[in-house]
C-alpha cells in the first residue's frame, strides 16, 4: 500500500472517529454548556431580583434598551429604560426577559438550528452575559445580540 493511500486512510479514520464521538454525544457540546449554566443559575434560587440588559438588532430604538428588568417570584413585573435619550421611548416590550428567559432564547436558537450562537456566561452565577445569535447564514439583519449590563441583584 502506498504512503498516499495510508495517509488518506489515516485521515479518514481520524475524521470518522471525531464525527462518531460528536454524533454519540461523547464530546461536551453547547447544549451541555447551556444546561450546566442554567443549573448554576437555578442553584442560586434567586426568584426576586433586578438586572439590566440591552439588545442589539436591526430593530426600533425602543427595543434596544438598556432596560432594568424587575423579577418577582420568577415573573417579570416591571421593565424600565435606563439612560433614556429619546424623550418618548415607549414601553420596553417583552424583548427584555428574565434571566430564565435568556436561557430560553439560547435554547430556542439551538433547537431552531441557528447558524451561529455565541454565548459568554458568568462563571459564578451562570448568567448569560453576552449572547449573539445569527439565525440564518445568508440573511442579513436577522441577528440578535443581548448584553447583561449588570448582574442580577436580589430584591425583597
Amino acid at each position: 500500500m502506498s504512503i498516499h493511500v495510508r495517509r488518506a486512510l489515516l485521515i479518514f479514520t481520524i475524521a470518522a472517529g471525531a464525527g462518531a464521538c460528536d454524533l454519540l454525544g461523547l464530546e461536551e457540546g453547547r447544549d451541555d454548556e447551556l444546561e450546566r449554566n442554567r443549573a448554576r443559575w437555578a442553584s442560586l434560587a434567586l426568584t426576586s431580583y433586578e438586572y439590566v440588559v440591552s439588545r442589539s438588532c436591526f430593530c426600533p430604538p425602543s427595543s434596544l434598551g438598556p432596560v432594568r428588568v424587575r423579577v418577582e417570584g420568577g415573573v417579570v413585573t416591571e421593565r424600565s429604560f435606563v439612560d433614556i435619550i429619546d424623550p418618548d421611548p415607549g414601553e420596553p416590550g417583552e424583548w427584555f426577559p428574565s434571566v430564565a428567559g435568556l436561557f430560553d432564547i439560547i435554547a430556542d436558537a439551538y433547537e431552531r438550528g441557528a447558524h451561529d450562537v455565541e454565548v459568554t456566561y458568568d462563571t459564578e452565577t451562570g448568567v448569560p452575559l453576552d449572547v449573539y445569535i445569527d439565525y440564518e447564514e445568508n440573511i442579513a439583519d436577522e441577528e440578535l445580540g443581548l448584553t447583561v449590563r449588570s448582574l442580577p441583584v436580589p430584591i425583597s
